[in-house]
């Protein structure tokens, strides 16, 4: 079988904080991060419980390893575990929904989509072992090193 997934599709690694402000200075502080303007946008997306809006507050870093900075949505997914960072590991999909649907045959639970009948522009799965994984589809940036230095702050 074909790994769904490749090593080179690994984007980002996203971490949930609980003080947006403060985490952007202390990595920057800690790693010499640079990041992209703040992004912030409510999300439609269904989830085991049903649909939600999410509102999202998130940065990006400039320098690679890239780190995806998300304020915590409490009652979501999207909150902080204490002494774990990471919440994700972002890889790109030509195919989000295939690349799932390889992923659930490997033992992942669809935890959330974003919500209507088009296809799905991202998705997050989460492995028997707590590994969370989004796909996010590569068309949705286009030119990632070019949509980075636009959003430079």
């Amino acid at each position: 079988m074909t790994s769904p997934l490749s090593a080179a599709d690994l984007y980002h690694v996203g971490v949930v904080v609980t003080d947006f402000e403060a985490a952007l200075q202390r990595l920057s502080a800690a790693g010499g991060y640079q990041w992209t303007q703040t992004m912030e946008y409510t999300v439609p997306v269904v989830t085991a419980d049903g649909p939600a809006d999410i509102p999202f507050k998130l940065a990006y870093s400039l320098e690679s390893p890239h780190l995806e900075i998300v304020q915590e949505v409490p009652g979501s997914l999207w909150v902080s575990a204490p002494r774990n960072a990471t919440h994700h590991l972002g890889y790109w999909a030509d195919d989000v929904a295939a690349t799932g649907a390889a992923l659930e045959e490997l033992g992942y639970t669809l935890e959330v989509r974003a919500a209507g009948d088009a296809p799905p522009p991202f998705a997050y799965y989460l492995d028997p072992l707590g590994v969370r994984i989004e796909l996010v589809n590569r068309s949705m940036f286009g030119d990632w090193p070019q949509f980075l230095q636009q959003m430079k702050k």
